[in-house]
């Protein structure tokens, strides 16, 4: 029987395909804040200053909500979740409280998947994983904290950070490199060598394990000899080192931000095709970058 039911919106559209891709079960629901934080306002007048646009950040600044705004985007895919604790007001005062009112006014939905992305299966830590290995050994990867309670169909198995045993032991300098590759061409990175170890050929790395953004709770207690992050304690890391491990850092969000580039548009753009979204565009921020940057004083 056929029904006058209006077609599905844009956004929920994209949040529909989001969800396939990374199911909201797969979060940390014990802390993290994830799925639609924003939403859009049931007013034509609003919804006609935006287009089939998605925007997607790892961070929503409001450097990313300008850009929003000058694209027409309907909703905006932030990585990071903008609201993590409850709100008791909404003021210009406080500048992510400013930007979700701008986003209001434009009736821009906001959707925050986070840890739905670091979890899942061809999600975030198993892209962090191919990037430094780079096809140059075969590896057998493991879930270093496994999800336990029930999870999706085709989800079974899904959980944080990751542990890759290679087939092909590599040499410290060549991972470096794939890493700075993979992560668009970073010049600097971070590391904590134990003692006796070097940045050398002979330092060879049988190995690894990856857990993007902050990894000191998932890395804690793996065997590996090499630990990529993009964060970890002063005193996380001294323990890491003493136990005679390797560790990498370079910055939170550029451990994340990539993926958005290499895996998340392609999938998401292929999700909305095949869910029947005829014109529709899947754009990655321009704006979105790392507050944190490495300088040398001395050209100064």
């Amino acid at each position: 029987m056929a029904t006058n039911a209006p077609k599905p919106s844009f956004t929920s559209a994209v949040i529909e395909a989001i969800n396939k891709l990374y199911p909201k079960a797969l979060a940390d629901s014990a802390w993290d804040n994830t799925g639609l934080l924003l939403d859009q306002a049931q007013d034509a007048r609003l919804t006609a200053q935006t287009e089939n646009v998605v925007l997607l950040t790892n961070d929503l600044s409001a450097a990313v909500v300008d850009e929003a705004l000058r694209v027409k985007a309907s909703v905006i895919v932030s990585y990071h979740p903008v609201i993590f604790r409850g709100l008791k007001s909404l003021t210009n005062a406080v500048p992510m409280e400013s930007s979700l009112l701008r986003l209001i006014a434009a009736g821009v939905a906001v959707y925050c998947p986070h840890t739905a992305v670091d979890a899942a299966h061809g999600g975030l830590n198993d892209w962090l994983c191919d990037i430094v290995v780079n096809g140059q050994s075969k590896v057998e990867s493991t879930v270093l904290q496994p999800i336990s309670r029930p999870l999706p169909d085709g989800h079974e198995g899904a959980g944080y950070g990751r542990s890759v045993s290679l087939d092909k032991p590599l040499p410290l300098p060549a991972l470096l490199k794939n890493l700075s590759a993979g992560l668009g061409g970073q010049r600097y990175i971070s590391i904590a060598l134990p003692t006796g170890s070097t940045i050398s050929e002979n330092e060879i790395i049988p190995k690894i394990a990856v857990c993007a953004g902050s990894g000191s709770s998932v890395l804690k207690g793996c065997d590996a000899k090499l630990l990529v992050t993009g964060e970890m304690s002063h005193h996380d890391a001294l323990y890491h080192t003493q136990s005679g491990q390797i560790v990498v850092t370079v910055f939170h969000s550029n451990s994340e931000r990539q993926y958005l580039t290499q895996r998340l548009k392609p999938k998401l753009e292929q999700q909305l095709k095949e869910s029947g979204q005829a014109e529709y565009t899947v754009l990655v921020s321009e704006k979105d970058r790392d507050p944190f940057e490495t300088i040398d004083i001395s050209q100064l």
